[in-house]
């Protein structure tokens, strides 16, 4: 008899434990709050809408590779065949940019559809997403670039 008390306080006490654990991680989730700042850390659930996040992170990106380019392109020593296919790079991955949007254009065929939207769906999160990434590689190897030069 004394065996089964024992397990049941222990069952009891694991459940509590878990209960404490579940009510104080939740608590820290709520009370943290959702900005520019951190929204990529809450991609697919956080309180700012994910399309909004990739848009303003791909914002950023885009000042910061035009700033770092045009700095590359100021370096002493950089030649101007060298400042030519840094150019036309800059002009590949704005070209890649747009293609993103092929995920409206294939689900919205027709422009006319795709100008009576009046929401934001999935489609546009998709082609944001897509417009980060090409960004954020772009920033990467933007910065390599300059190490390099420097």
């Amino acid at each position: 008899m004394r065996d089964m008390e024992k397990i049941f306080r222990y069952k009891a006490f694991k459940w509590i434990v878990i209960a404490v654990v579940l009510s104080t991680a939740q608590s820290i989730r709520a009370d943290e709050i959702i900005n520019y700042s951190n929204c990529m850390q809450h991609i697919g659930g956080g309180g700012l809408g994910d399309f909004d996040c990739y848009e303003e992170h791909t914002r950023q990106l885009e000042a910061d590779n035009s700033q770092i380019s045009d700095a590359i392109e100021l370096v002493h020593g950089v030649t101007t065949a060298n400042k030519v296919k840094l150019r036309k790079y800059m002009l590949a991955q704005n070209a890649a940019a747009k293609a993103c949007d092929l995920s409206i254009t294939l689900e919205y065929p027709s422009r006319k559809e795709r100008m009576r939207r009046n929401h934001i769906e999935l489609y546009d999160v998709m082609a944001a997403r897509c417009r980060y990434s090409i960004r954020n590689q772009q920033n990467e190897f933007l910065k390599d670039l300059l190490s390099i030069t420097n």
